[in-house]
């Protein structure tokens, strides 16, 4: 799944739980759950970057952060929930470091690395696309209730 669905899905925690302390483990557990629904990226396993790759990274890390200062802007006094769900969120990708340093895939982190993308669900389809786009505007939605 892009970032920009998981860091929406953090915010949305973040504005509607508030406590940080019940947002990050649900700000992670969403990212695993995210990964196992139907989504497109334009990488799929074995994860080799292309160009497209470093072309669609900066829109969707520039969107995600746009959606980040939306809801602060909303919700300035949820401040701290809204940007530890949005970290926490999409951190677990940070396993994608280990692509451009491969020495780094050993011990927990290879078991992590084998099993984050055995449960990811890609799909080359436009619905791959469309589900991001649903959690992405779902997500806003919930960003404008508390």
């Amino acid at each position: 799944m892009l970032v920009l669905p998981h860091v929406a899905t953090g915010a949305a925690l973040g504005a509607l739980l508030g406590d940080p302390f019940v947002v990050v483990p649900a700000a992670v557990a969403s990212h695993f759950i995210l990964d196992s629904v139907p989504h497109w990226q334009e990488t799929m396993a074995p994860y080799i970057p292309t160009w497209k790759t470093y072309l669609r990274i900066p829109i969707d890390i520039g969107l995600a952060v746009a959606l980040v200062i939306y809801a602060l802007s909303i919700h300035p006094d949820l401040t701290p929930g809204i940007l530890l769900g949005a970290i926490f969120a999409s951190a677990p990708d940070l396993d994608v470091i280990t692509i451009k340093l491969p020495k780094l895939q050993t011990g927990l982190i290879k078991k992590y690395w084998d099993w984050h993308c055995k449960i990811q669900r890609e799909v080359t389809s436009l619905w791959g696309v469309v589900t991001q786009l649903v959690v992405v505007v779902a997500s806003i939605v919930i960003i404008q209730i508390p």
